[in-house]
């Protein structure tokens, strides 16, 4: 349904109304769920020796260059706002994320404006509107990943451009589309490589959309795709890093995958599902497919042809879930790569249930049950472990909440307990507040950066650990041997026991004298650094040596190898 060119002053001061009340709760929601992550703090680190000379690398020269931030346009930002205000990544992230969300909401309240309601709906939009708002605004997973340190929320960003430029309607598309479905596709892929799928939907998108409207436009043969130029960006950026790092992936591709996991990925879906009532959106689609198929009997030829941009984000968005669920296993932080397809899953929703039925107050009704079932599970799992400190094993974050629950629910809750209970023993999904006593337990034991910059590179001082974002924070121009093989090519690469339990990203060690090979020399107990002198100098050559030699050969059988070259 065509938006009105002109709004009454009722409807300007509703909407003003709905966007003061989003933007302060989503400011409280961001102050409550603040949290900074360890590893937001590994490309924190590639920011710091970029600013000192270095370049986008781990370790200073003669270390080999390695990729192990994964998230180059996040970086690149920090690094421009660090320039150009003096503001350092671990104060900007945060503030930057509470940007790009408040950013994200501004799309979400455009596409459902703009979506296309049978008439009977026109008079409920402002409601759908305020439902998907504040189902989305109200949901953990979207509040979590507001901060975090991490590039997440100028990933989701993108990939709500994307969708909200590609879904426009072609009789309302301009010259400027193709750029833009590019732009953003771009972006998306800048900012994680899993946006190298929408890329390549992207292209897809293009071809169907000039085959179809190439008369129209008067466009022919190669002119026709000029707007498209910024994918070849993709290609230059992947060609740089094989110059740079020698891999056509980022390191920690190789450090983190080690075989498809299953196992693991499902029960990660079906949290999330259960938790987050994405059943409830199953059933609507499944009311909107009945309700579609019973009215139309012709062909779906031309519903194809008309909505082939749908169809196309739709598979898009289903193969990236697919890939992350049932290939890599979910996510070792909360549900970071489902966040996306939180205000995408209460948009759509709306949609199924104004197409679902005729009547909108049961339209209302079928989404207002949707954004309610959606809360027990989160908020209850919430109330019972946002303040839990204690680091000293990763169980004590388990919480069962089947008993707060009604006789009726608990033997499905208990059942959700049981997933839960299985993720966390390996490491899978791992709660915001966990990740944040982490690293408050990091800032306690650690020194200050201040302190830590005392110490330069000129005294070749090396230390080796495995959780390393923080450390390599406050000790800027001291060599860190990754211990679990994110920022190491080597370790990255090391094989893996054949009868080990899997760990979400940590299932990586180095080989044996691998680590001693750098004589590693620096050691912090209780906030002290302490710095050891070196009978003998650690050498450029012998770091090379180090780095190049063949560790792998006589690695016992029983082992296997999972990565990249």
């Amino acid at each position: 349904m065509p938006l009105r060119k002109e709004m009454h002053a009722g409807s300007l001061a509703i909407h003003a109304a709905l966007a003061t009340g989003v933007g302060i709760t989503v400011f409280i929601g961001w102050r409550e769920f603040w949290f900074l992550t360890d590893d937001a703090f590994i490309a924190f680190r590639y920011v710091s020796n970029r600013m000192l000379g270095w370049g986008l690398v781990w370790n200073p020269p003669p270390f080999a260059p390695v990729e192990g931030y994964s998230s180059f346009l996040w970086v690149v930002l920090l690094e421009g706002v660090w320039r150009m205000t003096g503001v350092e990544p671990p104060a900007a992230a945060n503030v930057m994320g509470l940007l790009f969300g408040y950013a994200s909401l501004g799309l979400v309240a455009h596409l459902v404006m703009r979506m296309q309601l049978p008439k009977r709906m026109a008079s409920v939009r402002t409601a759908l509107l305020v439902g998907v708002l504040l189902a989305t605004v109200s949901n953990r997973t979207f509040l979590t990943w507001l901060s975090s340190g991490l590039e997440t929320p100028l990933f989701n960003f993108c990939v709500l451009v994307w969708i909200t430029v590609g879904v426009v309607p072609a009789d309302r598309r301009g010259s400027g589309w193709i750029l833009g479905l590019s732009a953003s596709a771009t972006c998306t892929a800048l900012t994680r490589p899993d946006g190298l799928l929408i890329c390549a939907a992207t292209v897809v998108l293009i071809a169907v959309h000039l085959t179809l409207a190439e008369r129209g436009l008067g466009l022919r043969g190669p002119r026709s795709w000029v707007g498209a130029a910024p994918l070849l960006l993709i290609a230059l950026h992947v060609l740089w890093r094989r110059l740079t790092y020698g891999a056509w992936l980022p390191n920690t591709y190789y450090a983190k995958y080690t075989g498809a996991w299953p196992e693991s990925g499902l029960r990660y879906l079906a949290c999330f599902v259960l938790e987050y009532g994405v059943w409830m959106w199953m059933l609507l689609c499944a009311m909107w497919a009945i309700r579609a198929t019973i009215r139309r009997s012709c062909s779906l030829a031309p519903v194809i042809r008309k909505h082939y941009a749908v169809i196309c984000v739709i598979a898009t968005l289903s193969l990236h879930l697919v890939y992350y669920t049932f290939v890599i296993g979910g996510d070792h932080f909360e549900y970071r790569v489902y966040s996306h397809l939180v205000p995408l899953l209460f948009v759509s929703g709306a949609w199924l249930a104004a197409r679902a039925v005729r009547a909108p107050a049961v339209a209302l009704t079928l989404f207002a049950t949707f954004v309610v079932v959606s809360w027990p599970l989160q908020w209850v799992h919430w109330r019972e472990t946002h303040h839990i400190r204690d680091l000293r094993q990763v169980m004590q974050f388990y919480r069962p909440i089947a008993p707060h629950f009604p006789v009726v629910l608990r033997p499905l809750v208990h059942r959700w307990d049981g997933w839960q209970l299985w993720l966390v023993r390996h490491h899978v999904g791992l709660r915001h507040m966990q990740h944040r006593a982490f690293y408050e337990n990091q800032v306690a034991q650690l020194p200050s950066r201040e302190e830590g910059s005392r110490i330069r590179w000129q005294q070749r001082a090396v230390h080796a650990h495995t959780a390393v974002g923080v450390r390599g924070w406050v000790l800027p121009e001291v060599a860190i041997i990754d211990l679990f093989g994110l920022n190491d090519r080597v370790i990255a690469r090391s094989p893996i026991q054949a009868f080990a339990e899997r760990h979400m990203a940590h299932d990586r060690s180095p080989p044996p004298g691998y680590v001693g090979c750098f004589r590693p020399n620096l050691d912090i107990l209780n906030g002290t650094i302490q710095l050891r002198h070196r009978a003998r100098p650690l050498t450029d050559e012998r770091i090379r040596a180090c780095e190049s030699r063949d560790w792998f050969s006589d690695m016992p059988r029983g082992t296997r190898t999972s990565g990249g070259p």
